[in-house]
């Protein structure tokens, strides 16, 4: 300890005998400079604090030695004095006793913080971001004290001079860019002493306001003024308000468009709040107002009813537009917090109502007043007053091009349909909770009422609206279960119990097919029932037949006594049978028959036979047996499927040709039941065969009809329903890689500025009808393959660059949305996963870590995930937590891939279109906002966003690099202010 006591010493005595010859023999700023410089050049290892002993000898007397102050000026400019030191000195001197020194020193702040150097600073930048903060703060209180001694009586010159002087200074501080930024950094690296700092800009904000007119000059107090304004800019540096995705340019907003018709469509059944999560924070992307927002769902719902007139999706939109709106309008108010809601509403119909063919239109198309029952309906949810109402409607008829268009509405329209089937949907609910143990003939009655016409159609599509469907199957279900049990009851009674089971049966099955197994399957007390397990096991979905191999009956005696009651003809004993059991079972004693007629034990006679006796019992049992059959020949090569095919035709083509059977509403559910369980193996040229929701022709190739589809859409600018189907089952179909690569490729053919944004906006909402999955595919094959790929380097140059990298971030933050939510927006069934989803869903069940790779001077090109290591994002200071990464969601894995793929780009030695990507990929997370890029750009590499600086200078702003950087961490914070100074080179170029 002695000795390094004595080195510093040495050092010291050494600089303070130089500085006295110094003095005595008047030494030029230069000529001490480099005594100075070889003094500590001699003394390497040793230290000193230069700027504590040039400030002791300056500030000796009341008045300062100006002489050794320009030494202290020099030394700090030739950066032999770090800026912290000196700062921090200054910021220690309190003595207003001495104006003299205090004016000096105010001024040798003013020249350091305006003529300091960022960039080559022996400081580090997060320190001297700190620095900062502290002469500010002391130049901030410097001006609250001799405000005070003012504000006390003690006026003087020199009180007003330092007054004058420190405002000046913290303006010109305030000037520079770079500090403003740094400052900012400091404010979450110091936090008590920029609370401090903040507590003395409102005690100086204060003391101005007290002190009387006569007592400042005027120039100084709007000196001061001007300061404590700029002060209260100080902070968090605002961004432009720029979307990322800009579409006041084009007639309709595509994204909210297509999400409302994917909403409708393809999820009439989910919750709406994921919905509306979904809508809002494409708002807040968009930047839309709230009247904007208002307006583009009201016409999306306006332009789906037109589009699906006499389609089987019309009940949907009407069902969407006139039940389900006003629910999700009611949320939206729930979370329009600060907004006047009703107003915001009304502004939104004002701007709706500029659409006058579009609403003309729709009243003709529907026979109704659509707008007057939106209306009505907002009116009835206390959305609107009824003032208000009364203001639109006068408009809307005043505004009408056909002055004959009716203002009653049909009681036929599918509309009026809609809105009758509310109140029936509340009354059949009731009346299902009654109690039917010991009577069940007015049940039978009801639910064979609900079958008639369209009714059945119109109750589903009410009660999806209302949210009240699978309370709906739910009860179908109980009921469902209570008739397949055997009581032993009378003729009668067991007739009307197996009349209970067959209608239930043909009603949950077709309830399944509209809206998927989820529907019923996904509560608790339904999984153990027999309709749930028997759809589970056989049911198709989404064209998918089950598989039947190494299926055998549980009791094959059951098997045997059916094939001899189906042979004969005979009646089953209605008070003894377990419907479940049978329909169990005929399929065996069907396989009996097929294997019986393909071994030529029996003939074409005896099989139309025992069909015909089949479909006389009852009709649920038509259905498994085409369940079978369909599944059957699934299995068996074309030539097998001869039999099975005629045995098929047979059993649908009395329903098809008979018009008495067809009048029965039963047998009419029935029919329409098995054409959907048939025409996926039905061959094209069949006469049965429909094409009606069939949207891809079977000579066709899915990558043209997808080609043709897509063109179709971006020249329309919106998604037509026809157009809708088609690209959900062409997803389907070919997977989400296959279908996300594509989509990508020919959105990025045109080189328009417009026609770009619009097709980004529709393929934005194509993705959400598998959101999660297609986000994944984007960042894990799609981007990389064009990244790697020369011969695509075309569609990285701007602005398809900027376009693509606005779609990452558009899924990436809607996925992230969606994922943080109630449930995922859209869960499509029957979806084929990706090799790589099966590698990663490997490697988490195995619980393995990414494989290390050895560490080279620049990160590899790669586009494996197994070759990132989480542990290269995870960079933290000594002391500080690791960064908390969930590091087995696919979604994020991809990231992480992708963000290290672009670090080896930044890191290449050339500069391509490549690169111009990877800078439009942060830009674009950053348009965000805090809100939702943290989560994308905590996965960049510690070390990426220095190597873009170097790579193209000044490309991110102050604002920018302050919301890439996570400025609540050390690590964030260092990396930033590093940033930040590097900035400032670019800036002076």
């Amino acid at each position: 300890m002695e000795v390094g006591h004595k080195e510093v010493s040495s050092l010291t005595n050494q600089v303070k005998l130089t500085l006295m010859r110094a003095w005595r023999e008047r030494w030029s700023e230069v000529k001490w400079g480099v005594h100075l410089k070889r003094i500590v050049a001699g003394h390497t290892g040793e230290t000193c604090d230069l700027s504590e002993i040039l400030l002791q000898q300056a500030l000796v007397g009341s008045s300062p030695n100006t002489l050794v102050l320009s030494y202290l000026k020099h030394a700090v400019l030739s950066q032999v004095i770090p800026y912290s030191s000196v700062f921090k000195h200054i910021s220690k001197f309190e003595q207003l006793t001495r104006p003299y020194c205090v004016l000096a020193l105010v001024d040798l702040a003013e020249v350091f913080a305006t003529k300091i150097s960022f960039t080559y600073s022996p400081d580090s930048a997060l320190q001297l971001s700190k620095s900062l903060l502290l002469l500010l703060h002391w130049l901030l209180l410097t001006t609250l004290r001799c405000l005070q001694k003012v504000q006390e009586g003690k006026q003087s010159q020199e009180y007003l001079a330092i007054i004058e002087n420190s405002s000046t200074a913290v303006l010109r501080m305030l000037e520079q860019q770079t500090v403003c930024a740094l400052l900012q950094i400091s404010r979450s690296e110091v936090v008590d002493v920029y609370r401090e700092f903040e507590q003395t800009e409102l005690n100086v904000r204060g003391t101005l306001s007290q002190l009387p007119q006569n007592s400042l000059p005027g120039s100084v107090r709007e000196k001061v003024s001007l300061t404590l304004t700029s002060l209260s800019q100080l902070q968090e540096s605002q961004l432009s308000n720029t979307p990322i995705l800009q579409v006041p340019h084009l007639p309709i907003c595509p994204t909210i468009n297509g999400l409302v018709a994917l909403e409708v469509v393809l999820n009439p059944t989910n919750e709406m709040q994921p919905f509306v999560d979904q809508v809002l924070v494409i708002t807040r992307l968009l930047k839309l107002s709230w009247p904007q927002l208002y307006q583009e769902m009201f016409r999306a719902c306006f332009m789906g009813l037109v589009d699906s007139t006499d389609s089987q999706e019309e009940l949907k939109w009407a069902a969407f537009t006139f039940l389900k709106m006003p629910h999700i309008l009611t949320k939206m108010q729930q979370l329009s917090i600060g907004a006047d809601f009703r107003v915001e509403l009304e502004r939104g119909f004002d701007l709706f109502l500029n659409y006058i063919h579009l609403l003309d239109l729709t009243d003709i198309k529907q026979k109704y007043d659509c707008v007057g029952e939106l209306l009505k309906q907002c009116v009835r949810f206390e959305l609107l007053a009824e003032t208000q109402k009364d203001h639109l409607l006068q408009r809307r008829n005043a505004e009408k091009e056909n002055p004959r268009l009716p203002e009653t509405s049909s009681s036929s329209s599918t509309t009026s349909l809609i809105m009758r089937a509310e109140m029936t949907v509340t009354s059949i609910l009731k009346t299902l909770d009654a109690d039917y143990q010991k009577n069940q003939d007015p049940l039978v009655g009801i639910l064979n009422h609900m079958l008639s016409g369209r009714s059945f159609e119109i109750i589903l599509a009410a009660g999806a609206s209302m949210g009240e469907l699978q309370n709906f199957a739910l009860k179908l279900i109980k009921i469902n279960e209570f008739a397949r049990q055997a009581c032993g009851e009378g003729g009668k009674a067991a007739q009307i119990r197996a009349q209970l089971f067959d209608v239930t049966f043909l009603m949950l099955c077709h309830i399944i097919q509209l809206y998927g197994i989820e529907i019923v399957s996904s509560l608790k007390e339904t999984t153990d029932s027999f309709i749930v397990q028997w759809a589970h096991r056989w049911l198709p979905e989404d064209g998918k037949y089950k598989n039947i191999e190494n299926c055998l009956p549980n009791d094959p005696t059951k098997v045997d006594s059916l094939l001899n009651q189906f042979s004969s003809g005979g009646e089953l004993r209605t008070n003894l049978t377990r419907w479940h059991d049978v329909c169990l079972n005929t399929p065996f004693a069907i396989q009996e028959v097929l294997f019986a007629w393909e071994h030529e034990a029996i003939n074409i006679d005896n099989v139309k036979m025992f069909l015909d006796n089949v479909k006389s019992l009852m009709c649920c049992l038509s259905v498994v047996v085409c369940v079978w059959l369909c599944s059957y020949m699934n299995t068996v090569v074309e030539k097998a499927r001869v039999k099975p095919l005629a045995m098929l035709e047979h059993l649908t083509s009395k329903f098809k040709s008979d018009p008495t059977v067809q009048a029965d509403s039963r047998t009419h559910l029935m029919t329409i039941v098995i054409d959907r369980i048939i025409n996926d193996i039905l061959p094209v040229n069949n006469p049965q065969h429909s094409t009606v929701n069939v949207y891809i022709p079977a000579k066709s190739l899915p990558s043209q009809v997808l080609e043709k589809t897509l063109t179709q859409i971006f020249n329309k600018g919106w998604i037509d329903l026809h157009s809708l189907h088609t690209v959900e089952q062409l997803l389907s179909l070919c997977g989400s890689d296959w279908f996300c690569e594509r989509v990508v490729v020919q959105m990025l053919q045109t080189n328009d500025n417009e026609s770009l944004c619009q097709a980004l906006s529709l393929v934005f909402a194509m993705f959400h009808m598998d959101l999660e999955h297609l986000t994944q595919a984007l960042l894990l094959h799609t981007v990389p393959r064009i990244l790697h790929a020369r011969s695509r380097q075309y569609m990285l140059t701007n602005p398809r660059g900027y376009t693509l990298a606005k779609l990452c971030v558009l899924c990436i933050t809607a996925a992230q949305v969606a994922k943080t939510g109630h449930k995922e927006p859209f869960i499509r069934r029957g979806r084929k996963r990706s090799r790589k989803e099966v590698e990663l869903e490997e490697q988490d069940e195995a619980d393995l870590r990414p494989t290390k790779v050895r560490k080279v001077n620049e990160p590899q090109l790669t586009l494996h995930s197994e070759g990132y290591n989480f542990e290269d994002i995870a960079v933290k200071e000594d002391g500080e937590a690791s960064p908390s990464l969930d590091t087995k969601e696919p979604v994020n894995k991809a990231l992480a891939n992708l963000f290290h793929l672009m670090n080896a780009i930044i890191h290449h030695r050339s500069l391509t279109p490549r690169t111009g990507f990877v800078i439009s990929f942060v830009e674009e997370a950053v348009k965000c906002g805090v809100q939702y890029s943290r989560h994308i750009l905590q996965f960049m590499p510690h070390d990426m966003l220095l190597q873009i600086q170097k790579t193209m200078p000044g490309v991110y702003s102050n604002a920018q690099i302050l919301q890439i950087c996570d400025v609540t961490t050390l690590s964030g914070r260092n990396i930033a202010a590093k940033a930040v100074c590097h900035n400032s080179k670019a800036a002076k170029r």
